[in-house]
């Protein structure tokens, strides 16, 4: 169908056909959501002002209406009582994501889930893990890590879990990768000596296949949470920018594994996040603090934009990093205790 116009002297000839698809494509156009008001506190890492240290990772994630658990640390009861502590209340939390299998961030899934759901039955009651979380661990020990009896007491207790793959919007601007993230890039960021016992019975050695991170869209940009990073953190930037091709990476926060990266690797990795756009970096857990160091040189941050992550710390896209003296120093933002 043709619809003609005049236009002074000539006549104007537009096609409905093409108005249509032209309308129809922009509508197709995904358009997500960018959270208004992000705070992330971290409740678990080896470092602590506040609380107590642990070799672990867990974090609590406020994004609009949203209350997220993420990880639940390396001790049964550390992310428990650092919240209670820091007055942070984890019975209305009622979403856990826990970023891979490992016990230093699946130690108190199940003891927050009984706990709080005395408080309130939606306590942690849904539960997202990548695909493959549920292998078994064996520990260089000779010891097994194995949490399929934790998840049939989680189950037991009216909740759920639910196996994420690709990537998927877990509440309105907030994202998981899922672990189907690709590793086209040579980053070996797991334990060497750990081995997994998979579905079919065979020994490997562990790569951590079900290793995911979350992305939240902010008015500021996207703010990456990571457990550990197994998938290598260049790996993940290119997933992340391949995913919101129209985006810049504002932050990233969490564990990267790069306590025994060499120079030139975590130099590399300063760069590739220097040129997703990176203005804030806390590595914390298995990041290690030489680390985080080099990042902030070789990536052009300052000293209150770059830190070590400890228990009580938080960081709000709209403020920064707030944090105790012992990774801020005299920044304004620095605190001796709250």
């Amino acid at each position: 169908m043709n619809i003609k116009f005049k236009c002074g002297m000539k006549k104007l000839t537009v096609s409905f056909a093409l108005i249509f698809s032209y309308c129809f494509s922009f509508a197709q156009t995904p358009v997500h959501h960018k959270v208004s008001h992000l705070k992330i506190t971290i409740l678990s890492t080896m470092l602590a002002q506040e609380g107590v240290g642990d070799w672990g990772f867990g974090a609590l994630v406020e994004c609009d209406s949203t209350r997220i658990l993420f990880d639940s640390g390396g001790r049964k009861y550390v992310v428990r009582d650092n919240a209670k502590e820091l007055h942070v209340d984890l019975s209305k939390v009622y979403i856990a994501v826990l970023s891979h299998g490992h016990p230093d961030h699946t130690a108190g899934w199940l003891a927050l889930r009984q706990e709080l759901s005395a408080i309130d039955n939606n306590a942690l009651s849904l539960t997202y893990v990548g695909s493959g979380f549920f292998n078994p661990v064996i520990l260089p020990s000779g010891g097994r890590h194995d949490l399929r009896p934790d998840s049939a007491a989680y189950a037991n207790s009216g909740a759920h879990v639910e196996t994420v793959k690709n990537w998927k919007e877990i509440a309105p601007g907030v994202f998981l990768t899922g672990s189907n993230i690709p590793r086209n890039n040579p980053e070996s960021n797991y334990p060497p000596t750990w081995k997994r016992l998979s579905q079919n019975g065979k020994i490997a050695r562990d790569t951590v296949p079900e290793d995911m991170s979350m992305v939240i869209s902010t008015l500021q940009g996207l703010v990456v949470l990571t457990g550990c990073g197994h998938s290598g953190t260049v790996n993940l930037v290119e997933a992340v920018l391949n995913h919101f091709p129209d985006q810049k990476i504002y932050a990233a926060l969490g564990g990267f594994h790069l306590l025994a990266t060499s120079d030139q690797k975590i130099k590399w990795t300063a760069i590739a996040l220097k040129d997703a756009g990176i203005r804030y970096f806390m590595g914390a857990h298995c990041t290690g603090i030489r680390p985080v160091q080099q990042i902030m040189d070789y990536a052009g941050l300052k000293p209150n934009e770059c830190i070590v992550g400890s228990v009580g710390a938080t960081f709000d896209p709209a403020v920064g990093f707030i944090a105790g003296q012992l990774t801020l120093g005299t920044d304004k933002n620095a605190y001796f205790r709250k």
